[in-house]
């Protein structure tokens, strides 16, 4: 009721005011934000000896004074003009709550009995936001970008903040409007939707002034992570069914559907394929004579692979079958057969020692006394047992490869030999005394028409044929009494097979965090036998593998290619600081390869990067097997890769090394940030001064 009433008062002075008053005031404008500035241009303006000149604002009837001066400031004889203007926010209005001028309001002016008033216009706080994603799903780890526009209600380009929050929180400067910014979810993030709250505003001296919020969403995929294959066996006979199993788990370690495709890989790297559903099992058969040895089981999901294996047992196995009187026993087994079998014939047994090759079939013909008998055969496993129509004079079983055409034919053979032996001399004498076989014979003359003789295309491969080569005359075998088999100018980087480390399929270790260093040799083809020999005494030197160095630092050294890796596991360091170890041999490394390349014409290209991670280790003798988990050994690889002639380590090694290493920021692989190393600090030196200052506080 009251509002009612200030209403109607207000609508009367208004009317009013059009009559008694030549008083202008100038129009605002539509639409203004709290912070915004409020010019106001007033006319007609004539002073008196009493009352005041007022400027109100007045909003959804709540009336802020903007300005108050005394009348008798202004002329009474003529009339004046008056300007002012009034920013939005507390300190020029005086008030607390700025909520108060929100709405739509006015400006009125009065001075004695004459009033003006403007048009009505808005004041808001609003902040118009909208937000751009470059797609609508990531994979886990992968660079997201959003783009957030702001603009005021008044149409103006905000310049202010802007703060994400909700699935992953940063904050960043909004200016003319516009801010970009990309960051990434984890990578073991769970599949799924994902909101993003976006507040923009910005600020007076007490405050929020303008604000404004929206809503971004996007999915993260579900990848897969890993695959779990489990073997019904770890060693089949081939008459046995292997059972295999499949599981796949996302990047957080929630199990998933689909397709596996598993392949089943022979010594002989023959494969047999088939498809298993996650979370199922399929068995596989196999004949008698698969191939005895180590098997591969391959299960592969999208882009991950697991490697199991499995091994087939050697089995002795014949099947025997009768042909008339002919005994026929064929090896169906997967390995030599080289039992004793057992023959009855009628009464009597014959024992057959046999050696028969895989897939080869024997015949034993079998004689007795005319007559219908009982023939039984057996070897433990297998037996037969039929009644066979026998001839013969005795009892007896003959191999068919005993009996060939120079046993039954003796005499013959040995006549035809001799008379085609007797003929072939007589030939041969003629033949000297009608050609010459030395000088001037026939091979001067083939020596003549060697042109005419050698097709063009044969001709430039005939030295190789010759021994006309490059090669030292011991390897050539030209020098009878130095011949060497080997040459010793080429070196095998790999030579020493029985220490260092291995990658492998680890059944039987234990998990270790471990370090491991990677050398990319990027020219390695093309490294001549200086620069060869070089490489092999470095790294043999500062891994301490060399006999003529005192070296500590237990690093297990495998040549893989272009790429050398350098492990340090706890099972052989019997420390578990393997990263400081690993860092000092990287600038071990770095600097010997620099004072090689400084010193010699043929250089040696390279880059070396260290990551740490967990491997599954086992020490068999001197030699380290391990198998990588996770990104261990790739990440260090893919550093490695990554750049040139220096030494970088992962954000993981950093961390751990945060006293004893200076670096600077490197580049971000595959979301993994790295540091080039300029310095390994040396903390023995520091571990010495202070021993020496206990000594001397004591």
């Amino acid at each position: 009721m009251k509002k009612l009433g200030y209403s109607f008062i207000l609508m009367i002075i208004l009317v009013s005011s059009s009559v008694l008053g030549a008083i202008s005031i100038s129009e605002p404008e539509d639409v203004y934000n709290l912070g915004d500035t409020l010019y106001i241009n007033a006319d007609g303006l004539i002073g008196s000896d009493s009352g005041n000149l007022n400027i109100d604002l007045i909003c959804e009837d709540k009336v802020t004074n903007l300005i108050k001066i005394k009348a008798r400031d202004f002329s009474s004889e003529e009339e004046q003009s008056y300007f002012t203007d009034v920013i939005l926010n507390n300190e020029d209005l005086e008030i607390v709550n700025l909520s108060e001028i929100i709405g739509e309001c006015q400006v009125v002016l009065s001075l004695g009995t004459s009033m003006a008033s403007t048009k009505t216009f808005s004041i808001g706080n609003e902040i118009i936001v909208s937000t751009l994603l470059d797609k609508p799903s990531y994979d886990p780890g992968e660079p997201i970008t959003i783009k957030v526009d702001a603009v005021k209600k008044n149409g103006d380009l905000l310049n202010g903040f802007v703060e994400v929050s909700n699935a992953t929180s940063f904050s960043s400067i909004v200016e003319n409007g516009f801010t970009s910014e990309i960051f990434s979810m984890p990578d073991t993030i769970e599949s799924g939707i994902y909101n993003l709250g976006i507040h923009v505003y910005d600020k007076g001296n007490n405050g929020i002034l303008n604000e404004g919020f929206a809503v971004a969403s996007f999915s993260i995929n579900q990848i897969a992570s890993s695959i779990v294959t489990s073997l019904s066996n770890a060693a089949i006979e081939p008459s046995e069914k292997l059972t295999v199993g499949v599981e796949v788990f996302d990047q957080s370690g929630i199990e998933m559907d689909g397709t596996v495709s598993a392949k089943l890989i022979s010594p002989e790297n023959e494969a047999i394929e088939s498809n298993i559903q996650a979370g199922e099992f399929v068995d596989f058969d196999f004949i008698l004579n698969s191939s005895v040895g180590t098997w591969r089981v391959i299960t592969s999901f999208n882009d991950v692979i697991e490697v199991r294996e499995f091994e087939i047992l050697g089995v002795q196995k014949v099947d025997f079958h009768f042909e008339d009187s002919v005994l026929k026993i064929t090896n169906v087994g997967n390995i030599l057969y080289n039992k004793t079998i057992e023959v009855l014939i009628g009464n009597e047994t014959m024992e057959l020692e046999l050696n028969i090759e895989l897939g080869e079939s024997r015949k034993f013909n079998l004689k007795a006394p005319d007559g219908e008998y009982e023939i039984s055969v057996n070897d433990g496993d297998s037996s037969i047992v039929e009644n066979v129509l026998l001839t013969g004079r005795a009892i007896s079983v003959r191999d068919f490869k005993e009996v060939g055409i120079f046993k039954g034919y003796f005499l013959i053979w040995t006549f035809l030999i001799v008379i085609l032996g007797g003929v072939g001399i007589i030939l041969f004498v003629k033949y000297r005394k009608t050609k010459t076989v030395g000088k001037g014979g026939v091979i001067k003359k083939i020596g003549k028409n060697v042109d005419k003789i050698i097709p063009k295309k044969i001709k430039p491969h005939i030295a190789n044929s010759m021994n006309f080569t490059n090669k030292s005359p011991k390897v050539q075998g030209l020098d009878s009494k130095n011949y060497k088999h080997e040459d010793n100018s080429m070196i095998d980087l790999t030579k020493d097979k029985t220490k260092g480390a291995e990658s492998t399929l680890v059944l039987n270790g234990e998990k270790y965090v471990s370090a491991v260093v990677s050398l990319n040799i990027k020219n390695y083809d093309n490294l001549n036998e200086v620069s060869s020999s070089a490489l092999k005494d470095i790294i043999s030197k500062v891994s301490g593998d060399s006999s003529d160095t005192k070296s500590k630092n237990k690093g297990l050294v495998e040549w893989k290619g272009d790429h050398i890796f350098i492990v340090f596991s706890p099972i052989i360091t019997r420390t578990y600081d393997n990263e400081v170890l690993a860092a000092k041999l990287g600038m071990k490394i770095l600097t010997s390869l620099n004072t090689y390349n400084k010193k010699f014409k043929d250089k040696i290209e390279f880059n070396i990067g260290i990551h740490v991670g967990e491997l599954i280790a086992s020490k068999v003798g001197d030699k380290l097997k391990y198998t990588s988990i996770g990104n261990t050994i790739s990440l260090a690889k893919r550093i490695s890769d990554s750049d040139n002639s220096k030494l970088i380590v992962s954000e993981a090694v950093r961390k751990k090394l945060l006293r004893d290493l200076k670096v600077s920021k490197g580049t971000s692989i595959g979301g993994h940030q790295t540091y080039v190393v300029s310095e390994v600090k040396d903390r023995s030196k520091d571990a010495a001064k202070l021993s020496d200052l206990l000594k001397r506080m004591k």
